[in-house]
């Protein structure tokens, strides 16, 4: 039991960091971004806070397994579910409402273009979370899935966090360690990759080269004012 609750305590520590960086983030280009907009809309505070009760909760989660306590754990992934829900609503709202100012440019890409960073990452979001739903009677593939679905929502803040410190490819190496830390950990536990793990290193690290190629094209811009216009 107490070597179980060792192992657990990783995926409980990765979900602490990945809060850690959220705030740093976010904190850091309040304080330090002048294109950062302050104050943010009441939509963007929703989805903030929306997104950090989720993170808490998927610590809690990851401790009350190592706890062994299964039924409330069981019982708060209902939670866990409304409050997916209204991250990719928000997130929606965001992004188009993004769009709509002409100034918005992630990476010198036009308004149309940067939609594709948000967009990429609730579609990675959404895809890990499913799969940890539909995987949730497999623990080993469960809370892995878990954990990727927040490794997927971390670009936001590792970019600003980036920004603010003079370090703009921050957000690529963030995945980079986020996913290697799971390889890490399924070899000293395991002795070998989990198919999730390795899933996760080529969503999470082969979507960044993407979100650059996809991003300036015409057939994007076209198809972001087609879901968010």
């Amino acid at each position: 039991m107490q070597q179980r609750a060792r192992a657990e305590r990783f995926f409980f520590d990765i979900t602490v960091v990945m809060i850690v960086v959220i705030i740093a983030g976010f904190g850091s280009a309040a304080m330090f971004l002048d294109e950062f907009v302050y104050p943010p809309s009441t939509m963007l505070i929703f989805h903030a806070i929306v997104m950090l009760a989720w993170y808490f909760l998927t610590a809690s989660q990851a401790r009350l397994i190592s706890q062994s306590n299964f039924v409330l754990h069981k019982q708060m992934g209902m939670a866990s579910i409304a409050l997916v829900i209204l991250m990719i609503v928000t997130g929606y709202v965001i992004v188009s409402q993004a769009l709509r100012n002409s100034a918005m440019s992630i990476a010198g890409m036009s308004p149309a273009g940067s939609t594709i960073f948000p967009t990429m990452d609730l579609i990675g979001f959404t895809l890990f979370y499913g799969l940890a739903l539909a995987n949730r009677k497999s623990g080993a593939a469960h809370k892995r899935l878990m954990v990727l679905a927040g490794i997927m929502m971390l670009p936001p803040a590792t970019a600003r966090l980036g920004l603010s410190i003079g370090f703009e490819p921050l957000a690529g190496v963030a995945a980079i360690g986020f996913t290697g830390a799971l390889l890490i950990y399924d070899w000293r536990t395991r002795g070998r990759p989990h198919w999730a793990s390795v899933l996760g290193v080529i969503v999470g690290v082969g979507g960044t080269p993407v979100r650059f190629v996809a991003g300036p094209s015409e057939g994007w811009g076209e198809l972001a004012k087609a879901i968010y216009l």
